[in-house]
């Protein structure tokens, strides 16, 4: 009787010390298990500016849309290069419908004296500031309307948009798509607009043609007193949403499609350029060196109204005059910062800056940080400031998330309640490092574990009990994964 009383009391000891010895294992566990970290992800920003000197460069005022009585306009060719010459213009080119302006001089009714062109690209009267011509314009107009320049060719009867651009390219030329909204019925605005430029149909037949041909650099997003455009913003962001992830960038030019004097003035183009050339300003406008602006943005309420309350009028007229002495917003610099993960905007004359994302204001100010906006940035941003009579956009920024780089283990060592989890490690004292253990590998259940040495070969994980993990290991600099491996399995005891 004795003998089975000192058995029982054995057996009670024996498993009260594994009850101990196993609440211990798992009260070891449990303290090394931590609160996961939020990391940032990395981003490699392509900027159209990354090559702009902001300090040396020029800024040079273009009008790539203006017509004469050579087509519809109403004014000679050689009164509209005066006008621009006058309202300090610095590119210009006429480019009237289906009809090639291989210069100025060179016109059928209206041409500007040789002698005075020379002057006005000299910059008499304007103190050496010169305003040169876009050689071989035309608006190629027997379908959906196409700026085409440097190519000597006129569309005939049967064209289409895509024969139009690929006869362009093929002659080294560089086209860009005219006031879009015309022809999608963006043009209405309001609501109708919007359904219109979200059309999924409309949007293809731009990517396609922006995806079948590289000379064709972008569209008006702004055309005259942003009248039939007023939509084509959004259509804009419809196809960087489809284009930027494949790295096309597609740039928006802001032009007045003048077809007077008095409807000049009032939408441009700031081309960033080391010097004033042709050579340079097809560069900026296949590269996107620069930035649109414009007098008037009907959805934004700037300029949409006349003093007495009516709308203002779709083109530039004697009631829009007053437009001209107002101030726009312009852009000084623009500092892309690739380690922080940073965009900063310096201008002047602006109230606010609006950064967007698949075309939704996402922040404001002059940094956008994209880190704070990980959920809303996918493949681009851009950014346009604002004013109470002006908007300048900025071109898109490429936006690509940088994938951690792939730690490859070598082979696992189980030993009774740990594991060595071999790798190619970077220093033999694991700074950096983190191991990430999971009991059943299911999404969302990982979470770093801190009972860990770190050697030659790797990371050596304790405290653990006798039985199946999942693991992964990262290296991180800073708040951001540089490395990160495949989860394995770890069977302690095994």
């Amino acid at each position: 009787m004795k003998t089975q009383q000192n058995w029982v009391k054995i057996s009670t000891l024996l498993m009260l010390l594994s009850f101990l010895s196993s609440a211990f294992s798992l009260t070891t566990f449990a303290a090394n298990v931590q609160q996961p970290t939020q990391y940032e992800k990395s981003y490699t920003i392509v900027s159209p500016y990354e090559d702009v000197d902001w300090e040396n460069y020029g800024q040079y005022k273009a009008d790539f849309h203006a017509h004469s009585t050579n087509s519809d306009g109403g004014n000679l060719t050689k009164d509209m290069v005066e006008d621009h010459y006058s309202k300090g213009y610095d590119i210009l080119a006429m480019t009237d419908h289906n009809y090639l302006t291989k210069s100025w001089d060179k016109v059928t009714e209206g041409a500007i004296d040789s002698a005075r062109e020379a002057e006005i690209v000299a910059g008499v009267d304007r103190d050496g500031k010169g305003m040169i011509d876009i050689y071989n314009s035309d608006e190629q107009s027997i379908t959906d309307h196409i700026n085409s320049f440097f190519a000597d060719f006129n569309n005939s009867t049967g064209a289409t948009m895509a024969s139009t651009i690929q006869t362009v390219e093929e002659m080294g030329g560089i086209t860009h798509i005219n006031h879009a909204g015309r022809y999608t019925g963006g043009r209405q605005g309001g609501e109708a607009g919007i359904a219109a430029s979200n059309d999924p149909a409309t949007i293809q037949k731009y990517v396609d043609l922006f995806a079948a041909y590289s000379s064709c650099v972008g569209m008006e997003i702004i055309n005259k007193i942003d009248n039939e455009s007023r939509s084509d913003r959004i259509l804009w962001d419809n196809i960087l949403k489809e284009m930027m992830p494949n790295g096309r960038f597609v740039w928006g030019f802001s032009n007045d499609d003048t077809h007077s004097i008095n409807a000049t003035g009032y939408s441009w183009n700031i081309m960033l350029m080391p010097s004033l050339s042709q050579e340079a300003t097809r560069k900026a406008m296949e590269t996107g060196a620069f930035y649109a602006v414009s007098r008037v943005s009907r959805p934004d309420g700037i300029n949409a109204t006349l003093p007495d309350g009516s709308s203002t009028p779709g083109s530039g007229t004697s009631s829009t005059l007053y437009l001209l002495d107002q101030t726009t917003p312009s852009i000084s610099n623009i500092v892309v910062n690739q380690k922080d993960n940073t965009i900063t905007i310096n201008g002047q004359d602006h109230d606010t800056i609006e950064w967007i994302a698949d075309g939704v204001v996402i922040a404001t100010g002059a940094t956008l940080d994209l880190n704070d906006y990980e959920n809303e940035i996918n493949s681009y941003v851009r950014a346009q400031l604002k004013s109470s009579t002006g908007i300048a956009f900025t071109q898109p920024f490429g936006v690509k998330e940088n994938k951690p780089a792939t730690i490859s283990i070598t082979s696992i060592e189980n030993g009774n309640k740990q594991a060595n989890v071999n790798f190619d490690i970077r220093s033999a004292n694991g700074k950096g490092y983190v191991v990430y253990l999971s009991e059943s590998g299911n999404e969302g259940t990982y979470a770093p574990y801190s009972d860990v040495n770190y050697n030659s070969k790797g990371a050596h994980i304790k405290g653990l009990e006798n039985k199946e993990y999942y693991a992964y290991i990262m290296y991180v600099e800073g708040n951001t994964i540089i490395e990160k491996s495949e989860p394995v399995l770890l069977n302690p005891g095994k």
